[in-house]
């Protein structure tokens, strides 16, 4: 989309029966100085902490995302991005990034973030889908240092279909048993998912092109009236 349309999708979205639904307003810092004074609640993709400047004094920025760069970055990088993106005083989201190195460079990526006080971003779709145990590792591992996590990318559907992965399998994964972890990731049946007691401290948000197809779902599966 472009940003016209985009900001015509994220206005009717907010103005609809299931506006309530709908968070912050994710952009490109590159895009910020095209955005009209609205006061939307923004999330700005940032390449690197050194453009933390560009976001300094922009209204309704409400959180910064950038990508680590690499699947176990050092904690003295996390700690000169930390001293950078500080001074703006809103929530920083940190990308994970996956390699066959993933199950010990996970544990490792997320306790340095941690140790900023930090929080994580996972991308779920897109050029490289993660597996069940990949983002079970994630969610256990946020869970396990008390770091809120969101996601990204892929999670048009709220229910498991195929490989794409459902953003109620990912609520329902909060709470989950540890041992259940993958199941539950796996699970395509609705009703076997208990998102009831949900941790929404622990999964934040998820990040969509499209908020009509997870309304859509959610009214056809009973969830949404």
């Amino acid at each position: 989309m472009s940003l016209d349309d985009a900001l015509g999708e994220d206005r009717a979205a907010r103005a609809g029966e299931h506006g309530w639904l709908i968070g912050r307003f994710v952009v490109p810092v590159g895009l910020l100085p095209q955005l009209p004074v609205e006061g939307l609640p923004l999330s700005v993709v940032l390449p690197g902490p050194e453009d933390a400047g560009l976001v300094s004094g922009v209204a309704g920025v409400e959180a910064v995302e950038m990508p680590l760069d690499g699947p176990r970055p050092r904690s003295s990088d996390l700690v000169d991005a930390h001293r950078e993106l500080r001074p703006l005083g809103v929530e920083a989201y940190f990308e994970l990034v996956l390699d066959e190195t993933w199950r010990d460079s996970v544990p490792a990526a997320i306790g340095a973030v941690a140790a900023v006080g930090g929080r994580v971003k996972i991308r779920c779709g897109g050029a490289s889908i993660p597996s069940v145990e990949q983002l079970a590792l994630v969610i256990a591992c946020c869970r396990e240092a008390g770091v809120p996590f969101k996601a990204t990318a892929g999670l048009h559907h709220p229910v498991r279909r195929g490989a794409e992965h459902g953003f109620l399998n990912l609520l329902a994964a909060t709470t989950a048993p540890q041992g259940r972890l993958e199941a539950v990731l796996g699970e395509e049946d609705p009703a076997a998912l208990d998102y009831a007691d949900a941790d929404r401290a622990l999964f934040t948000s998820f990040g969509s092109c499209s908020w009509r197809e997870p309304v859509d779902d959610l009214r056809a599966l009973g969830v949404l009236p």
